[in-house]
């Protein structure tokens, strides 16, 4: 899993300007218009201090990719960083509690502010006007680290123990179908159904998982492993549900066509052979614990 984030990630340089320029100008994609919040940055991540409950929260639910700029008012500098953020904590539940205070807003108290984590990805920083000015743009070390949409997504689906299971069905498929032999009708299409019903149920259901997992991680509820790639900001909680639905789709699809070929004995066989049945109740009575990580 890639949760963590270079240490240098961004340049002192423009640590330094956000450090003196005051609120920026931040950006969530296709879900609202720019709204101007006071920040805490620092070379691995720029703290974003925004209101609760306002626009920026509900469409950091629904995607990660965020735009933060900054303009100096005589035109000495632009910059505009993209990157990735996730609705996170209260500030007066944060860790970094203490880092971020000094930070805030005069006179607003730190549980009234929502912290923010953004993740700079890709930078354009321009130095002074017309033809004095210096351009300097390209990834961050993060965006260069950045891992393939179909590594984040496979491995969000296949954490924790759904991988270990899913291991185990297609072994436990490939055999079955092995020892059945060429005279089983349909062989090649029946093993991709059972391999896409097993799979399907198994990744879907753990999204959710992870979905709800998050927003337990937000109010301290529950522990960082139970919303891995979404406390990283690589998949918000609307994307994870959305993504799990198309995988149970997938799977469900799968099991009726199995059935409807084969009959109920292969279907049941796929069904409880998944295990989704046993680590679905299992991760749920988990995330109903509410077992918060250890404080740092």
């Amino acid at each position: 899993m890639t949760d963590s984030v270079p240490a240098n990630n961004l340049p002192a340089d423009i640590v330094r300007v956000l450090a003196t320029h005051g609120a920026v100008e931040v950006v969530t994609f296709a879900y609202e218009g720019a709204v101007r919040v006071a920040c805490a940055p620092f070379e691995d991540i720029v703290y974003l201090l925004v209101v609760p409950g306002g626009a920026t929260e509900s469409a950091l639910l629904k995607t990660t990719r965020v735009t933060v700029s900054a303009k100096a008012p005589d035109g000495s500098y632009q910059l505009r960083m993209e990157g990735r953020a996730h609705a996170g904590r209260m500030l007066n539940r944060h860790p970094m509690l203490s880092v971020i205070e000094p930070w805030c807003p005069e006179g607003v108290a730190t549980n009234r502010l929502l912290v923010v984590s953004f993740i700079a990805e890709e930078i354009e920083f321009v130095r002074g006007e017309g033809d004095d000015a210096r351009r300097h743009a390209g990834k961050t070390p993060a965006g260069r680290d950045r891992p393939t949409q179909g590594r984040i997504w496979f491995a969000a689906a296949m954490s924790g123990l759904s991988g270990y299971m899913s291991l185990l069905y297609v072994l436990a498929c490939v055999f079955w179908f092995g020892v059945q032999g060429a005279e089983f009708l349909g062989r090649p299409l029946g093993l991709g159904l059972a391999l896409a019903a097993g799979v399907g149920l198994l990744g879907g259901v753990r999204l959710f998982v992870l979905a709800q997992g998050f927003l337990g991680w937000r109010k301290m509820k529950a522990s960082e492993s139970d919303a891995v790639w979404l406390s990283g900001a690589f998949i918000s909680p609307h994307e994870a549900r959305m993504g799990g639905t198309l995988a149970l789709f997938i799977g469900c699809a799968s099991l009726a066509t199995i059935a409807a070929i084969w009959g109920e004995g292969l279907f049941w066989k796929c069904f409880l052979a998944s295990g989704v049945w046993l680590l679905a109740p299992a991760w749920a009575l988990n995330l109903a614990m509410g077992r918060p990580e250890p404080r740092r």
